[in-house]
C-alpha cells in the first residue's frame, strides 16, 4: 500500500522534483519505507511514488515500475488480487517481469491494452501510468473507491496525489471554498465531501469506476469504465459463503502475515474464520474497546477463543480522542464528521506498533447485506411502493408531504414515494436543501448543492435503476453517502497508521452478487432484527454459533456519542474555534450558525449534534 504523487505540466519547471519530494513527504504515512521519483519529458512529467512493501520486499518491488522498453512507467496505490493469473497470461504474450510486485502486472496490461487495462484488474487502486509513446498520463481509480485519488488543474499544470494536503504542496491550486461542496457535506446523511468535489474549488477527486487521461498539463478526456446492473436473480446462500471464500483467498495473497480486525460481529468473525479455514491460522486478531466489560470485547473474546486466534485487546483513551481526531482531519485535508474514525485510527495504531502491515476487516457487510435497522423501515416502504397502489399514488404523494412541514419519517416517506425510482434518495437531499441551506448559509444560490447532488447520484443511477426503493437507497449509501464509514474508513485511519485494510466483503465479485440478490433475501420479514443480513446469517449458520451470528447489532465505536462528546469533554475546544471561524467568506450565516448553537445547547442531540461536528470539523480544517 502506498502513496503517489504525479506532476504533466505545460513546460519544464526547475523546482518540480522538489515539487514531488514535498508531496512524498506529506504522504509518508501511506509509505514511510521508500521514496521513489521518475522524470520524463524534460521534467514536464513526473511520478513520486512513497511505498509500504507488502508483494515483493525487495529493492525490485520499488515504484515507479516500468516495462520491458521503458516506455510505459507507473505508479501504484493498491492491491491487484488476480496478479497471478494475469501475470501467467502476459508472460504467456512474451512479457518479462523483473519483481514479483502485484503492480508491475499494469505497465505490461496497459502496454498491451492501453486504458481498458482496467477492466481486467481485480482488487482496490488508485494508479498514474504515463506512456511515454504517446506524453499522456492514463489515471483510473477502483470500481468501488476504495483508494483515493484527488487532482487539481492549474496555469502551469495538473497535479494528481492520494490525498488533498499532497497536491495543495503544488502553486497555484484555487484553494477558493467551494461552497456547494460545501452545501453538499452539511445536508442528511454526509459526513464528507462526495467525490467528486473537496471542500477546495481548484481540487477535485476522481470518481470511484472512472478513468482520466491528461496531456500537457491538461485533462483531455474522463470517463467511467464501471457500469454496474442491479436486476434481481436468484441468489443461494451458498453462492455468498463462496464469494466470501473467494474474496479472502484472493486477500490472502502478501509477502508479510495478515492480521484481523475482530470486533466479534457476524462480519468480522466469519472473515476471520475463512482466512484460517484456507490456511491462515493462526490469525493474530485486534479489538478495541472502553473495558474488559465492554460487549463488544466480550464478543471479540469469545469468537477469538472458538477460532483459537492470538488475540489482543485494547481499550479506547478518551483522553486523547481529540488529538486522534485532530491528526486525521490534518491527514485528510478537508472536513469530515465521523468521530469512529478516531477510534479505528486508535486500533490501527495498535496494530502498526504490534509489527503487522495488513489487517483484514468487515467493512461493507451492513451496506451490502442490510445489516443497519434502518433498512426494515426501508424494505416496509420498497413492499408499499412496488405495488400498483404505490406506483398510481405518486402524483398524490406532494399532497402529503405538505402535511408534515417538519423532518420525520412520514414526511421522508411522502418525498420518496412522490418521485420515480432513481430519483428518490436525489429528492430527499433536494427536500433538506430546501429548507436547511437558507438557514445555515447565505449561499446567493442554495438549490446549486441539490443540483450537484442530482449529478452525483444521476451518474451511477444513469444506465441501471433498481426497482426497489431499499435497493437505490442502499447502493447510494455505499458509493456515495456511506463512504466515510466504509471505503474511507477502511483506508484513512489505516493509512495515516502506515498500515493496509483488506476488506473481502467489498470485494468486486461480492459487491455484484449483493445487488443481484432481491432485498427479500436480506431482510427476511423486515420487522424481525434477527433478520436483518438474513441471507448472510443462512450462509454462515452452519460456521458460526447462534449466540455470535445472532448477537444484537453494534456499530464499531458504537460508544462514541457525538452529543455526549461535544457537550462534555470537547466542549470549550468547540466553542473556541466555531467562536474563532468566522462565516467562511461568507459562505455560513452567521445567526443560523449561532441558532443552531443556541438549540445544541438547549437539547444536545440528534440532526443538532451532527451539524455541530460538521461545522467544528469545517473549522479545523478550513476555518482558522
Amino acid at each position: 500500500m502506498c502513496g503517489i504523487a504525479a506532476l504533466s505540466l505545460a513546460a519544464p519547471q526547475d523546482d518540480a522534483s522538489v515539487l514531488v519530494d514535498r508531496m512524498l513527504d506529506r504522504l509518508r504515512h501511506r509509505g514511510p519505507e521508500h521514496k521513489g521519483i521518475h522524470r520524463e519529458d524534460q521534467d514536464r512529467i513526473l511520478l513520486g511514488h512513497a511505498r509500504l512493501s507488502i508483494n515483493d520486499l525487495s529493492d525490485a518491488g520499488h515504484q515507479p515500475l516500468f516495462n520491458e522498453t521503458g516506455a510505459i512507467c507507473a505508479i501504484v496505490n493498491g492491491e491487484i488480487y488476480n496478479y497471478p493469473d494475469l501475470r501467467q497470461e502476459l508472460e504467456a504474450r512474451g512479457h518479462k517481469f523483473r519483481s514479483h510486485s502485484d503492480s508491475e502486472v499494469i505497465v505490461h496490461l496497459y502496454e498491451e491494452l492501453g486504458s481498458a487495462c482496467v477492466e481486467k484488474l481485480h482488487g482496490m487502486f488508485a494508479l498514474v501510468v504515463y506512456d511515454s509513446r504517446t506524453g499522456e498520463l492514463f489515471c483510473a481509480r477502483d470500481r468501488i473507491g476504495k483508494k483515493p485519488l484527488v487532482y487539481a488543474q492549474t496555469s502551469s499544470g495538473t497535479v494528481i496525489a492520494s490525498e488533498i494536503p499532497a497536491v495543495l504542496e503544488f502553486p497555484g491550486v484555487d484553494r477558493t471554498i467551494d461552497e456547494v461542496a460545501l452545501g453538499i457535506f452539511l445536508l442528511r446523511n454526509f459526513r464528507h465531501v462526495p467525490d467528486p468535489f473537496t471542500i477546495y474549488r481548484g481540487v477535485k477527486r476522481l470518481p470511484p469506476g472512472h478513468c482520466m487521461i491528461i496531456r500537457q498539463g491538461s485533462v483531455t478526456r474522463l470517463w467511467r469504465y464501471f457500469v454496474p446492473t442491479f436486476e434481481p436473480r436468484i441468489v443461494t446462500a451458498d453462492e455468498v459463503l463462496e464469494h466470501l471464500d473467494r474474496a479472502v483467498r484472493l486477500r490472502l495473497l502478501a509477502d508479510v502475515e495478515i492480521a484481523g480486525l475482530l470486533s466479534g460481529g457476524i462480519d468480522s468473525t466469519a472473515i476471520i474464520q475463512s482466512m484460517q479455514l484456507q490456511g491462515a491460522a493462526p490469525v493474530s486478531t485486534y479489538a478495541l474497546g472502553y473495558g474488559p466489560d465492554d460487549s463488544e470485547l466480550i464478543r471479540a473474546r469469545r469468537a477469538a477463543k472458538l477460532l483459537g486466534c492470538r488475540h489482543q485487546e485494547f481499550y479506547f483513551d478518551s483522553n486523547r480522542h481529540h488529538d486522534l481526531m485532530l491528526d486525521l482531519w490534518r491527514i485528510h485535508g478537508e472536513p469530515i464528521a465521523l468521530l469512529p474514525l478516531a477510534y479505528a485510527y486508535d486500533l490501527c495504531l495498535r496494530v502498526h506498533e504490534d509489527g503487522h502491515k495488513v489487517a483484514m476487516a468487515g467493512h461493507g457487510a451492513d451496506e451490502l447485506f442490510y445489516g443497519y435497522l434502518g433498512f426494515q423501515n426501508m424494505a416496509r416502504l420498497s413492499r408499499v411502493l412496488d405495488t400498483s397502489f404505490g406506483q398510481l399514488s405518486r402524483p398524490f404523494a406532494s399532497i402529503g408531504t405538505s402535511l408534515f412541514p417538519h423532518s420525520s419519517v412520514m414526511r421522508e416517506a411522502m418525498v420518496v414515494a412522490g418521485h420515480r425510482p432513481g430519483r428518490r434518495k436525489t429528492a430527499l437531499y433536494r427536500d433538506e436543501a430546501a429548507r436547511l441551506l437558507p438557514e445555515l448559509t447565505t449561499m446567493r444560490d442554495p438549490a446549486a448543492s441539490s443540483k450537484a447532488i442530482d449529478e452525483i447520484f444521476g451518474t451511477f443511477m444513469s444506465s441501471s435503476v433498481p426497482r426497489s426503493y431499499i435497493d437505490e437507497a442502499a447502493i447510494i449509501g455505499l458509493m456515495h453517502e456511506n463512504s466515510h464509514s466504509v471505503t474511507i474508513a477502511g483506508d484513512l485511519p489505516a493509512m495515516a497508521a502506515s498500515i493496509e485494510v483488506r476488506c473481502p466483503f467489498l470485494d468486486q465479485d461480492m459487491v455484484d452478487l449483493a445487488w443481484h440478490t432481491h432485498y427479500t433475501l436480506k431482510v427476511g420479514s423486515s420487522r424481525n432484527r434477527s433478520e436483518l443480513k438474513l441471507i448472510l446469517k443462512e450462509a454462515l449458520k452452519d460456521r458460526l454459533p447462534q449466540d455470535l451470528l445472532y448477537a444484537p447489532k453494534q456499530g464499531f465505536g458504537f460508544n462514541i456519542q457525538e452529543a455526549d462528546v461535544l457537550s462534555g469533554p470537547w466542549k470549550d475546544k468547540v466553542d473556541d474555534a466555531l467562536n474563532e471561524m468566522g462565516d467562511l467568506s461568507g459562505i455560513l450565516s452567521r445567526s443560523g450558525v449561532m441558532s443552531l448553537r443556541r438549540d445544541f445547547s438547549l437539547n444536545p442531540t440528534g440532526r443538532a449534534a451532527t451539524l455541530i461536528l460538521k461545522l467544528y470539523s469545517l473549522a479545523e480544517t478550513i476555518g482558522r
